[in-house]
């Protein structure tokens, strides 16, 4: 507890000196534009992606493909780590390296070397003072984003989008830019020699549900007792499966103790050295448990239905949930922090045995007899 009061008043401090920030750069660059309901002659994009991470890439990846498919350039700004799977996995045209936290003469300078474009994509509910900064800097005809209060922003897709998930707002992003009938499939990232590896060491195995308790922050990450709650009642309803623990660098020796807890039905990959190994476990599995993270994202764009704790936020839950038909999306209870570990454990029994009945015994029992 005093662990969270002491993040609580330092989270509050930052808070602070981020609306501070905001209010001047606001006051300083911000200037109201006249909103539109579609732009015109649009032939160049520009997404904002500087602080994208692997799911909410993922959930990204269709839009460059289908925008390009009408003979629309796109172009990323994104930071080094992500850039290579901007450019080589999802076929963006051009993308502009930069740091996530870049400063004010930095941002000056990437705006000159990118030019003229005709819209500049910023996807987020709150438009921090760097990327308000960036868009005042940048030479685009139009703005779009999900923050509506920004004046720069002349394309407000925050209202028109609420409640939709990610992949729909940028759905709706396609359909002002004259793009109609977009696939939304995601396109997952792969790597031969994770799949290679993988290959090899799922062969000769029985099925199997892959888990997956971590996540960024704790707010998302399952605990061990959660683990060991959950792990249990997925094979007892699944006695045809086994159990493939995710891991992460750093974190084989937690997974390898939560193994330990049963015998050979809970397996993990040795050594995971990259989310290329996850991606590929996610692609061989039946199904997949988690908190919400990365993993789900992949999971959807790989077929794979997922059973996703959510903390309590409805909202977050309306964005990032699974899109697969067979998923099951549940908020654990109201807590102060927010806590994905704050279960109903009758609920999470009753959403769990619903899900394991949907996939289906033909597919996820096959220990079944022939009939």
């Amino acid at each position: 507890m005093v662990g969270y009061l002491i993040r609580k008043g330092l989270n509050g401090v930052r808070s602070s000196r981020d609306r501070l920030r905001i209010a001047l750069i606001r006051r300083l660059f911000d200037r109201e534009k006249l909103a539109v309901e579609r732009p015109s002659e649009v032939r160049k994009v520009l997404f904002i992606r500087w602080d994208a991470k692997w799911g909410d890439s993922v959930v990204f990846s269709f839009v460059p493909r289908e925008l390009q498919r009408q003979g629309i350039s796109v172009e990323v700004i994104a930071t080094a780590d992500m850039a290579p799977v901007f450019r080589d996995q999802f076929g963006v045209d051009t993308v502009h390296v930069t740091k996530k936290r870049a400063g004010y003469g930095e941002i000056r300078q990437l705006a000159k070397r990118i030019g003229q474009v005709d819209l500049v994509v910023f996807f987020s509910h709150l438009a921090n003072h760097r990327a308000l900064y960036l868009l005042s800097q940048l030479q685009a005809r139009h703005v779009a984003s999900l923050d509506d209060s920004v004046g720069l922003v002349d394309l407000k897709l925050g209202e028109a989008t609420r409640g939709r998930h990610f992949a729909e707002k940028y759905l709706t992003l396609l359909e002002r830019c004259g793009v109609q009938g977009a696939d939304t499939q995601y396109l997952v990232p792969r790597n031969e020699q994770s799949e290679e590896r993988v290959a090899t060491f799922v062969r000769g195995r029985r099925p199997f549900i892959c888990f997956n308790a971590f996540s960024k922050g704790r707010a998302r990450t399952l605990t061990f007792e959660t683990s060991r709650q959950l792990i249990p009642m997925l094979l007892e309803r699944l006695p045809g499966h086994d159990v493939c623990v995710l891991s992460a660098p750093g974190k084989q020796q937690e997974v390898e103790a939560l193994c330990q807890q049963w015998s050979e039905r809970v397996f993990s990959l040795p050594d995971t050295q990259s989310v290329y190994d996850n991606i590929a476990l996610i692609a061989h599995a039946d199904a997949l448990v988690s908190g919400i993270t990365a993993t789900v994202h992949i999971a959807d764009g790989l077929g794979v239905p997922s059973f996703v704790l959510f903390p309590y936020d409805p909202a977050d839950r309306d964005d990032w949930h699974s899109r697969h038909p067979l998923s099951v999306n549940m908020l654990a209870q109201p807590s102060e922090p927010l806590d994905v570990n704050q279960l109903d454990w009758d609920e999470v029994k009753k959403q769990l045995s619903w899900f394991t009945s949907e996939l289906g015994v033909s597919k996820l029992d096959h220990s079944s007899p022939e009939p």
